[in-house]
């Protein structure tokens, strides 16, 4: 029964985690000399075609004209023992919240 309830819940944080694209924002002259695209929260440039975990575990992926920004699903748990854990030193999405149930990890 648990693995049921489980399995609903993922389905349904999966709905709900963001997606959005951007256009490639513009670099400061210091960075200008550099190919990729600017990531103002590192204050570097990436490659094209690399990506790179920020913020609250967002994964931003550089693209010749987007930059493509995935996040984690959003949820709570209602399950007794159980509730949801996040490791932002992880890159995404391992950063993403998991559901952990009396001492191990459902």
């Amino acid at each position: 029964m648990l693995s049921k309830i489980l399995f609903i819940a993922l389905i349904a944080g999966m709905a709900s985690a963001g997606t959005m694209m951007g256009r490639l924002p513009p670099k400061p002259a210091a960075l200008a000399h550099k190919e990729g695209c600017y990531i103002e929260e590192i204050n570097d440039v990436i490659p094209f075609g690399r990506s790179v975990t920020v913020g609250h575990c967002t994964q931003v992926i550089c693209g010749e004209k987007w930059m493509s920004y995935f996040t984690c699903s959003t949820g709570s748990v209602d399950i007794p023992n159980c509730y949801m854990v996040q490791d932002l030193s992880k890159n995404y999405p391992e950063c993403c919240p998991k559901i952990q149930c009396s001492g191990r990890q459902a």
